[in-house]
């Protein structure tokens, strides 16, 4: 970041131009592993994404234990800390391989948390 020139950089493209150019898993796989996919490491990234976006049932249930008003940002707060209770296999933050399982998780069950995030916060 270089705010006096107007510049924000991630892993050394300008941002505008990942706007432009990349889509959501392009820029994903380059915070993750610090370049651009070639078109068989994007496939294969995107499997992995796709193999990771369910939510354990489990997890489900502490949706309902926020208050309907709660702010959804609040309710997704609560709900990504927990997942480290229910995924064990990918806590140590020490280890690469962990941490990128860790990273998979959270990019493909976002936008599920997200939504439930939203839907508690209406009272739905």
């Amino acid at each position: 970041i270089d705010g006096e020139k107007g510049l924000l950089m991630h892993r050394g493209y300008p941002i505008e131009d990942l706007a432009m150019n990349c889509n959501f898993p392009e820029v994903a796989f380059l915070l993750i592993e610090g370049e651009l996919p070639t078109p068989s490491q994007l496939a294969s990234f995107t499997s992995e994404i796709k193999a990771n976006w369910l939510v354990h049932e489990r997890l489900l249930a502490f949706f309902g234990g926020f208050k309907s008003d709660a702010h959804p940002m609040a309710i997704m707060v609560g709900v990504v800390g927990a997942l480290s209770a229910f995924y064990p296999d990918s806590v140590n933050i020490h280890d690469p391989t962990q941490r990128r399982l860790s990273a998979i998780r959270l990019i493909a069950k976002m936008p599920t948390i997200a939504a439930i995030a939203y839907k508690t916060s209406v009272g739905k």
